[in-house]
């Protein structure tokens, strides 16, 4: 209980901190089925039964098209689906081309695979939001995926960036949104195991080769064992920063 209590406090937090979410939103929820993206529908669902006049969810799930087991693949779409009925919320499942065209850029090496996924999967995203008529497009990033884009910035882009709670598109026909942004991955993974919620396997075979994958492994081997405290510090500067003493640029 006191896990569950923790995390809709956290996931509360980011709510109505960062104003995610209005009355009589439509919010399409990305529910890959792996844990983070199951915890944020759970979540938005218990705080949808707080929040009169309520708003809708639609838990919508893309299939990308990489090579997988089929079967497993089918059982675990059917328990997204019975997921999502228990929850009283709409359930949408759309075959993409996304995986095959990052396929394509890895064997052409044009550009990076998963730059053309995400770019694929976002576009298809943005266009089921308009035909569905939602305003609001939920991601289930949390907040090491935060630490980690800020590192991949800071490390490959020379910037000093990261994911926002609530970023504004289509000069506001459009709004994302990040309600697991507070929460740590490691009570995410915890929820899920105590609850015995079924995860579907990502497919995607570049996964583990990717940058991301490199930095977040760098953090939890190198960073984070420096000190119990590392993790909180580097997320509270980042949620803090003081930019009167950061340089104005020279070049």
């Amino acid at each position: 209980m006191a896990l569950y209590q923790k995390l809709k406090r956290y996931i509360g937090r980011a709510i109505f901190k960062y104003e995610m979410l209005k009355p009589e939103d439509r919010v399409l929820v990305a529910l890959s089925g792996g844990e983070d993206s199951i915890v944020l529908l759970y979540f938005l669902n218990e705080w949808r039964n707080k929040i009169r006049p309520s708003y809708y969810l639609i838990g919508v799930h893309l299939d990308m098209n990489f090579p997988k087991d089929e079967m497993n693949y089918q059982k675990g779409i059917n328990w997204l689906k019975d997921f999502c009925s228990y929850l009283k919320v709409d359930f949408l499942f759309e075959k993409t081309d996304c995986g095959r065209q990052a396929l394509e850029a890895f064997e052409k090496k044009t550009t990076s695979p998963c730059f053309v996924c995400s770019w694929h999967r976002r576009k298809h995203l943005f266009k089921l939001a308009e035909k569905l008529g939602a305003n609001k497009i939920a991601f289930g990033h949390h907040l090491d995926d935060v630490i980690t884009t800020f590192f991949i910035n800071l490390f490959y882009n020379g910037e000093i960036s990261t994911i926002l709670p609530l970023q504004e598109m289509f000069k506001g026909k459009l709004f994302l949104i990040r309600p697991l942004i507070l929460v740590e991955k490691e009570l995410i993974s915890r929820f899920v195991k105590n609850r015995g919620w079924q995860v579907l396997e990502n497919p995607c075979p570049f996964t583990k080769a990717t940058k991301r994958t490199y930095i977040e492994n760098f953090l939890k081997e190198k960073i984070y064992p420096l000190g119990p405290k590392i993790k909180k510090s580097i997320a509270h500067a980042m949620f803090n920063p003081k930019l009167e003493y950061l340089p104005k640029r020279a070049w």
